[in-house]
């Protein structure tokens, strides 16, 4: 039987997954998903537009895709934003074209988004992963954000009131995963994606295609 040379068989081809990460703001979702796509070099990310201000070390179109509120605001009435978020007075949004676009030339595509975000984009495509990143404790996640010292002790307790409310919504996702160490949180995201990967139901009729090419 002719395979190709990734030893998949060629007729066997899957539609690319869409992986939704959540947690609080501080909780290390970029941090967690950059380790993911270096040990997982199949995995794209999928850039999101908001309408906050650079970052230090934030670069255009690898971080974010920075754009005004009007700007933003356009992109959104011509449909081309699949879900959006105000988070602290920012908007952001993840660009439909370019995800569908990934996900049907079979691209795993993950996904850095706020709670809402991954509920609207689970609506888009119901087969969608969705994992919440926990804090080891609250406490921890007040120390990572007042570390971070990109905010004000106001925008702090915003972000930490705002954080309790996303917990509480934890049981909407499919899976948790405790951010307490980095490379087992990774392991745990790639686990999940590769047990994903073979559901029967991802692969419905795959026997039948099989049994016709078992010559």
């Amino acid at each position: 039987m002719r395979t190709s040379e990734t030893g998949q068989l060629p007729f066997c081809r899957q539609p690319g997954l869409v992986i939704c990460v959540s947690g609080p703001s501080g909780v290390g979702k970029g941090t967690v998903i950059a380790a993911a796509r270096q040990r997982n070099s199949k995995l794209v990310h999928s850039i999101s537009v908001t309408t906050r201000s650079p970052r230090a070390g934030e670069t255009e179109g690898v971080s974010y895709y920075f754009r005004s509120k009007e700007e933003f605001d356009r992109l959104r009435a011509a449909g081309e934003i699949l879900e959006y978020d105000e988070y602290c007075g920012h908007y952001y949004g993840t660009p439909l074209a370019p995800l569908r676009k990934m996900v049907e030339s079979g691209q795993d595509v993950i996904l850095d988004l706020t709670v809402p975000g991954s509920l609207a984009t689970m609506r888009y495509f119901p087969d969608a992963i969705s994992i919440f990143l926990l804090p080891p404790s609250i406490e921890e996640l007040r120390r990572r954000l007042e570390e971070r010292a990109t905010e004000d002790k106001y925008t702090i307790e915003r972000r930490m009131e705002q954080a309790l409310d996303e917990i509480r919504r934890l049981s909407l996702f499919g899976y948790v995963i405790i951010n307490d160490e980095l490379n087992r949180a990774v392991n745990e995201i790639l686990t999940i994606v590769a047990a994903e990967r073979h559901r029967t139901t991802r692969m419905r009729g795959i026997e039948e295609r099989i049994l016709q090419h078992g010559g």
